[in-house]
Parts: C-alpha cells; sequence; structure tokens
C-alpha cells in the first residue's frame, strides 16, 4: 500500500518552466485560427502565455505574471508551456491524469481484496 501512495505522489509533482514562445493577436477572433496569430518569443523562460477573453474579443500574448479569471466563460486564461493560449479554454495536465488513473486503480483493487 505504502508503494502505492509513494508512487501516485511522485507521478503528480511536475517540474514547471515558463514557455519560450507563445502565440500573439489583438483581436484574434472567437474562432481559433493560427494564420491571424503572430508566434512571438517571451523575454524570459519563467513567462506565460495567456488568452483574454471579453464578450467576443480575445487578445493573446506573452506576459512575466498572469493571474487566471473565469467569470461566465470571460477571464484571462494562463498557461506555461510552448504555444499553449490556442483555443482551448482548459486541459488536464497528464501528472492530473496519472493520479486519476493510479487513484482509480487503486480504490478498484481495495474494494475487491479488501472487503
Amino acid at each position: 500500500m505504502l508503494p502505492i501512495v509513494i508512487f501516485i505522489f511522485i507521478s503528480s509533482i511536475e517540474v514547471s518552466y515558463g514557455a519560450s514562445s507563445c502565440y500573439s493577436c489583438n483581436p484574434c477572433g472567437t474562432t481559433w485560427n493560427p494564420a491571424a496569430a503572430q508566434v512571438i518569443q517571451t523575454s524570459t523562460i519563467n513567462d506565460y502565455c495567456r488568452k483574454t477573453v471579453t464578450g467576443t474579443l480575445v487578445v493573446k500574448d506573452s506576459v512575466s505574471t498572469c493571474n487566471p479569471v473565469n467569470v461566465l466563460n470571460n477571464g484571462v486564461y494562463c498557461c506555461r508551456t510552448d504555444l499553449c493560449n490556442t483555443g482551448t479554454r482548459c486541459s488536464l495536465k497528464m501528472s492530473s491524469i496519472l493520479y486519476l488513473l493510479f487513484y482509480s486503480l487503486w480504490k478498484i483493487y481495495s474494494y475487491y481484496y479488501y472487503i
């Protein structure tokens, strides 16, 4: 049991670096079109890619600090991988998926073998 918990803990740890390139456009439009955006290099390796949505106005850029906000599908979306500020609003990290998978397997295992 302890090795499983340790494995889940280790698999959920991530080393996070900032993005080195982001999409940039103002306005971008509500439908994602990569041809309408430029690929820009960030100032530092710790920068964020950002997507700001206000009604039908969408702006994408790179910033050094980013505070995510979501109110009724309007807000600021932040990410830290290259070219991550595309049309999708959110995504699961691989470590989160692994954590959920192993947690589910652990629950199934404990249900069948400990009851």
